[in-house]
């Protein structure tokens, strides 16, 4: 996973689709997180089929890299 990134996770049974970009081009409301959030360092230089812990304010997620694009 680098900047400009599209990934498939999967948290449970919930799939997400995001794109890593650059904190000033960031909008999750449009899939786009920046490489400087909590996910987004979490997800960097990882490969498919890893699993990374995210620590948020709702506790600790779980996510497997589905795919990389």
């Amino acid at each position: 996973v680098q900047i400009g990134s599209t990934i498939i996770l999967i948290s449970g049974k919930k799939k997400e689709k995001f794109k890593i970009v650059g904190q000033t081009e960031a909008n999750p409301l449009e899939g786009k997180i920046s490489v400087e959030s909590p996910l987004g360092k979490a997800l960097l230089d990882k490969l498919e089929g890893t699993i990374v812990t995210v620590k948020t304010p709702q506790g600790k997620i779980k996510y497997k890299i589905l795919k990389i694009e």
